[in-house]
């Protein structure tokens, strides 16, 4: 039985993912780690191996995009004026760092200062990735075990247990086993 490791890298201006998908007893050396590598900006005609960390919302917050096509999308929005019917955010995760005040109840303000609950808008973006991780498994024709996946959410080491907390309910928000 094959072991995976899914690692979301969840950064404050660009995040992305890696994954490995190993038979049992491999040396670590053996090990085969996947990387995403098809975030494109379609603007710019841009491949990263990052996104930027941004996220756009319905009204009804159900997921639009992230990263550069929540910006893509978004700029789009802007042009047509119909603004008021979206979220978008960026750069929020540092809302976390030095932050005291940190509640399972705190909101976090959009662009034109919209609020919206911060468990929300984390666990959402978490799992947008997620979900790019799992189309990126797909078409590379591999399958993930989720009885067998061990799943990692980066945190900054210097951020407070109330930060790092926080960012584990997000991800328990978004799958019940994951990250745990």
């Amino acid at each position: 039985m094959a072991l995976h490791v899914a690692a979301i890298d969840f950064g404050t201006t660009y995040s992305g993912y890696a994954f490995s998908v190993s038979p049992p007893h491999t040396k670590l050396k053996d090990v085969d780690i996947l990387s995403n590598q098809v975030w494109n900006s379609g603007t710019a005609e841009v491949a990263s191996l990052k996104t930027p960390t941004c996220l756009l919302l319905t009204k009804e917050r159900d997921l639009v995009a992230f990263g550069y096509e929540a910006e893509e999308q978004y700029a789009d929005i802007i042009m047509d004026r119909n603004a008021d019917d979206y979220y978008f955010f960026h750069r929020f995760k540092m809302n976390l760092h030095n932050n005291e005040n940190i509640t399972m109840s705190m909101v976090l303000e959009d662009v034109r200062g919209q609020p919206l609950p911060a468990i929300d808008v984390f666990s959402l973006s978490i799992q947008a990735l997620k979900g790019h991780l799992e189309s990126a498994i797909d078409l590379k024709n591999l399958e993930l075990d989720k009885r067998h996946t061990k799943w990692v959410l980066t945190v900054p080491a210097i951020w407070t247990n109330t930060a790092k907390q926080f960012m584990r309910k997000c991800a328990e928000k978004v799958n019940h086993s994951l990250f745990i």
